[in-house]
């Protein structure tokens, strides 16, 4: 029998993605450990692994890896897709892995080859001496088409394999490869991505070189290539409902929409696009809890979806993550969204770049301390803009018209707070020894934000730090209320 090396199990060498607490591999507890949905740096890789492992990526020649490990890295499961180093033959790739794991490994052993007729399967088992791990045993299969291939294996300490196989095989069949994303994030280089800043300061994120970028203010946005026929955009969109009887130039009317169907509704209205059919619509309870805990003017509504819509004459492809701020008064509503857009044909091979995108944007430090501050004047001028908009209208339609802004306004002011201080990293509480004094942690440490005094440090930052005065035995009261952030930070 012919032998083989493995090395496709070592030479692939990874970057964390993610990792966190969890149970020990091959724990005969009777339970099934709780699974979690992991992405990998560049969005080709998505798997459920259980909660702990690490989930890492490379790529290499022309095609990517991803790995999951147990906390103690005995165990771990591996997958790897794309472009054939050694050509079209599975045996040239197996010898090129052996020449590479020889050289890391010397005692490596292989055996139980077995290699199908088309010779475009394989499989084979081994074992090797890891010197911190101790002795291993792994299988190995790997499968080609034309230039293309894809292995997977499953590894564990000697003796332990079988009672570990049914988790990891587990791991590797909820592993999904992203159609075009793993051969475009395996390809060297690509466009280079540097910060661009908006104009007011308010936010910054990560553009390819050429692109233009039109500000809106206050975080929004439309980026485009030199084409423009590719996007990424952030806006903020105002909606009145129909019971306010009017319609206006510039006005978008209509009933209150759950974000996808806010963002079809939206773009077909404005001309933008038509035919939009959805893919997959995910609703995000991670946004719209924590902001229907603060926001009381009405309903609030946070969804991702993809879709394949008609623009500007081509089929076009996108990625959407939108919420929706509704009225108890009924009088109009809100719809944030994050978007990235490209031809139908692109969207897949663009999307680590996307994903690296979207994943930069950041709302700026000062500009969100000074948001706040300036929501007052702010407000005062929308309320000139929304009255010169209806101006036609009865005096009582602008009265409710302006009743309803008010409250949706000061919902959103303090949502705004919630999320920037979210992004940021940053946590206010109030001292009533002190008469309402304001500290503020962060990643540095805690700061009295009246006297200027800061406390840096581990036990002090956003992290760790509870509560506790350091100046006084006194457990601090959080601003995790309206009403608080309305007496004590709005000022």
């Amino acid at each position: 029998m012919k032998t083989i090396g493995a090395a496709a199990v070592w030479v692939l060498v990874l970057g964390i993605a993610g990792c966190s607490r969890g149970a020990e591999p091959g724990k005969a507890d009777g339970a099934p450990p709780h699974m979690k949905k992991y992405v990998s740096e560049s969005a080709a890789f998505v798997v459920y692994a259980p909660d702990g492992w690490t989930v890492t990526e490379q790529a290499q020649q022309g095609f990517l890896t991803m790995t999951v490990t147990d906390p103690k890295g005995l165990c771990r499961a591996s997958m790897s897709a794309g472009r054939n180093p050694a050509g079209g033959d599975l045996m040239d790739l197996a010898r090129l892995f052996v020449q590479a794991a020889t050289a890391q490994y010397p005692d490596i052993e292989t055996h139980n080859l077995m290699v199908s007729p088309q010779r475009d399967r394989l499989v084979f088992d081994g074992t090797y001496t890891d010197p911190k791990k101790g002795r291993k045993e792994f299988r190995l299969w790997v499968s080609g088409r034309g230039n293309e291939f894809s292995s997977s294996s499953i590894e564990a300490p000697a003796g332990r394999l079988e009672e570990n196989r049914p988790l990891l095989l587990t791991i590797l069949s909820n592993v999904r490869l992203i159609t075009g994303a793993v051969e475009a994030a395996a390809q060297a280089g690509g466009p280079s991505l540097s910060t661009h800043r908006l104009r007011d300061g308010s936010a910054s994120f990560l553009l390819p070189q050429g692109w233009n970028c039109q500000d809106f203010g206050a975080a929004c946005f439309l980026a485009s290539d030199p084409e423009d026929t590719r996007y990424f955009v952030v806006a903020k969109i105002e909606v009145v409902t129909p019971q306010m009887g009017f319609a206006a130039p510039g006005i978008i009317v209509s009933p209150y929409r759950s974000p996808h169907d806010a963002w079809q509704y939206i773009t077909h209205v404005q001309g933008h696009t038509s035919d939009m059919q959805f893919e997959k619509i995910t609703p995000r309870p991670d946004i719209s809890g924590p902001m229907a805990q603060v926001y009381t003017g009405g309903p609030v509504e946070a969804e991702e979806f993809t879709y394949t819509c008609k623009m500007k004459g081509r089929p076009y492809k996108g990625y959407t993550v939108g919420h929706t701020l509704g009225s108890h008064i009924g009088m109009s509503w809100t719809f944030w969204h994050y978007t990235v857009l490209a031809p139908a044909e692109e969207f897949d091979r663009l999307t680590p770049m996307f994903a690296s995108m979207l994943k930069s944007y950041t709302i700026d430090q000062q500009y969100a301390q000074n948001y706040v501050i300036q929501g007052a004047r702010r407000l005062q001028q929308l309320q000139r803009e929304t009255s010169a908009k209806i101006a036609r209208n009865s005096d009582e339609i602008r009265e409710m018209m302006s009743a309803a802004y008010n409250e949706r306004q000061r919902s959103q002011d303090y949502i705004d707070y919630q999320r920037t201080s979210y992004i940021r990293g940053e946590q206010n509480w109030i001292s009533s020894v002190e008469g309402g004094s304001v500290y503020r942690s962060d990643s540095w440490g805690t700061r009295n934000l009246d006297t200027g005094r800061s406390w840096e440090g581990k036990p002090y930052d956003y992290v760790n730090f509870g509560g506790e005065n350091p100046r006084y035995n006194e457990q601090m009261q959080a601003v995790d209320s309206r009403a608080l952030w309305e007496q004590h930070v709005r000022r």
